[in-house]
């Protein structure tokens, strides 16, 4: 019989997280996840092969839990209104896991792919990760717009991925809640999605 783990993987995820979010990839260090999370070292290794590893399943936990929450409120109403719940659920994420959010504005998938030492299965996960976002953007201009053009789904990525990706941004670097401004967010949406679009 395989003995329990004393530590949890996502005791050590989240450990990493909190490291990569207050000091940057620079304070993660192993000896620093060990030290924060009480896994030993050995037991990083084992786990996840490398510290790039861990760092990419960080990401990739991270990103996972945004768009499992980001499906879930795009799946029923009119087009407009899964729109609106799409681009408020970023606002929502943040409210909930903020340091999860801190992560997604501080981190880019890029610099995990540039590690050559990531495992090729790690790899294509970072490579595929945003593809139910894109579908969802595209199955949401064929509905908003008739069909997913470049031009409509500019605009719907706009609406629905850059304002409230601003806005909690903007807030999330002062230090203040993004929820102030929900509402503006909903607004700024709907004024780029009512109009007919190119």
């Amino acid at each position: 019989m395989a003995r329990p783990k004393l530590h949890s993987d996502d005791a050590i995820l989240d450990a990493a997280r909190d490291l990569l979010v207050r000091g940057g990839p620079g304070a993660a260090t192993t000896a620093a996840i060990s030290s924060t999370s009480g896994a030993p070292v050995g037991s990083l290794y084992h786990r996840f092969g490398s510290r790039p590893q861990l760092l990419a399943e960080v990401w990739l936990r991270t990103v996972r839990r945004f768009q499992a929450g980001l499906l879930a409120a795009a799946t029923s109403g009119t087009a407009i209104e899964r729109a609106l719940a799409a681009a408020d659920w970023t606002v929502e994420f943040a409210l909930r896991h903020p340091a999860d959010a801190r992560l997604l504005l501080q981190a880019r998938r890029e610099e995990l792919l540039a590690d050559a030492d990531l495992p090729a299965h790690v790899r294509q996960s970072l490579t595929d990760l945003n593809k139910p976002v894109i579908d969802l953007l595209r199955g949401l201009a064929a509905d908003l717009f008739g069909a997913p053009t470049p031009a409509r789904l500019e605009r719907l990525a706009i609406a629905v991925v850059d304002v409230p990706y601003a806005v909690v941004r903007r807030h999330l670097s002062r230090g203040t809640s993004p929820r102030v401004d929900r509402d503006l967010v909903s607004h700024a949406v709907r004024a780029l999605l009512d109009p007919p679009a190119g």
